[in-house]
């Protein structure tokens, strides 16, 4: 009967466990084109095509009147930049929302 408790608190802790859609996570940037990033608690890298980037961390160039050139409002990711995500999916995505200094 022990074992029957056993075996379904691990079902109870490993739904819960699965049910967490979103936790947060920081990493660094390893390389921009194309992007990975490093997470530190991780031994790979997520690769571009599961990071999804707020408009905090992509690069905003605009014209500056009268067709003289861009400015920069703000940069985009550089290697070596570490890091705020949200992990969404158990882990199958992550959103970048800012850098941490």
């Amino acid at each position: 009967m022990s074992e029957l408790v056993g075996v379904i608190q691990q079902i109870v802790q490993n739904t819960i466990e699965a049910m967490k859609m979103a936790d947060k996570a920081t990493g660094t940037v390893e390389s921009v084109s194309p992007l990975r990033v490093k997470i530190d608690s991780s031994i790979q890298s997520v690769p571009s095509a599961a990071l999804l980037l707020t408009d905090t961390v992509r690069e905003r160039v605009v014209p500056v009147q009268g067709g003289e050139g861009t400015v920069t409002i703000r940069e985009g990711l550089k290697e070596g930049d570490r890091v705020l995500m949200l992990k969404v999916q158990n882990g199958q995505q992550y959103i970048i929302l800012s850098r941490i200094t």
